[in-house]
């Protein structure tokens, strides 16, 4: 790989951008943070104060930001509803793109600025960490390595208060919470492990009266996909769990089945096989394994894996176009549970 310095600017500067982005970005040899957007003022002095970027390069308009510092790249990580106009805005410029997930909330648009990107010759990418934590490649590896054999059913379960008092009021007005918050990133590792499009969506949602949300916060969903398998997928913001972990999956297949109970889908992961031996542990080799550790892994592997797709043409995790997949299934849940709230 060339050894040069991946010149990047980043467009938004919340919470993630500056705990995730911007330090990887300033920090990691490779990279060079060449400038920071984003409309509140507030965000960038916090952006200065972190020691991520100088004042001088901070900007609260992303079309001169762009032009000021000719970015090889932008990192697109603002308010959800704003991903599609800064993607735009970057491709525009000539940049690659690496875009938070969700890529855009409208497959439409989704398709466009694929097509833009492809137009333009130009890698767009968007960060779907499911794939790249150590769970997540070490499931890839056994289900397409048949370790299970013939997967027929996953079942899938995720119990969280997001209802914490703590919370701003605007979360709780937010369209389909649950799928575009967690959601895109089960369907996305369902789609990654099984190499299979989910092609049919059937399903309910609900809200309880006592809940701070005012849409529909719970989830129960029926999902198949292009090659037979068939997904029962249950989510919740609003469970008043606290001493179970968060997330449970089972992949079951032939042989055996693949199991992992987490918080955010941290080791380990468990492989039983039916000829009744000790489960194993397929995260053994994966000495990082909390929860913070984990995010670290699966977003470092996401930014070294651009800049290669950027210097030397390497495939992306995540392209913009495999992501339609992606996005496709969340539409079509939405599609599902939207005449059937009670």
């Amino acid at each position: 790989m060339s050894d040069r310095p991946l010149r990047v600017a980043v467009c938004g500067a919340g919470m993630r951008s500056r705990k995730v982005w911007q330090r990887h970005v300033a920090e990691r040899a490779g990279f060079e943070l060449v400038g920071v957007m984003d409309p509140m003022q507030a965000a960038l002095d916090a952006s200065v104060e972190e020691g991520h970027v100088d004042a001088g390069r901070c900007f609260t308009d992303l079309a001169a930001m762009l032009a000021a510092v000719t970015p090889d790249a932008l990192i697109a990580c603002p308010i959800i509803a704003a991903h599609g106009e800064a993607v735009r805005a970057g491709l525009e410029a000539g940049c690659h793109v690496l875009v938070e997930k969700p890529f855009v909330t409208e497959l439409d648009e989704a398709r466009e600025l694929a097509d833009v990107a492809d137009a333009r010759g130009v890698r767009l990418g968007v960060v779907q960490n499911w794939r790249t934590k150590s769970a997540g490649a070490a499931l890839h590896e056994a289900v397409s390595g048949g370790v299970i054999g013939d997967v027929s059913h996953i079942v899938f379960r995720y119990l969280r208060d997001r209802e914490k008092p703590h919370l701003p009021d605007y979360l709780f007005d937010e369209p389909d919470p649950v799928l575009w918050a967690m959601g895109i990133h089960h369907f996305d590792l369902f789609r990654f492990i099984l190499g299979q499009e989910i092609v049919s969506v059937q399903g309910h949602a609900a809200r309880p009266a006592w809940s701070r949300y005012r849409v529909p916060s719970i989830n129960d969903l029926w999902m198949e996909t292009d090659g037979g398998v068939v997904i029962s997928y249950v989510a919740s913001f609003s469970s008043r769990n606290a001493h179970i972990p968060q997330e449970s999956l089972q992949v079951e297949g032939e042989l055996g089945t693949i199991h992992n109970d987490s918080q955010y889908f941290e080791p380990p992961l468990w492989l039983s096989l039916r000829d009744g031996a000790a489960p194993v542990d397929l995260t053994a080799g994966a000495s990082a394994r909390s929860e913070q550790e984990q995010y670290e892994i699966a977003d470092t592997a996401i930014l070294e894996n651009f800049r290669a797709a950027v210097l030397d043409g390497t495939p992306l995790i995540a392209s913009a176009r495999d992501n339609l997949g992606t996005l496709a299934a969340i539409d079509a849940a939405r599609t599902a549970i939207s005449g059937a709230h009670h």
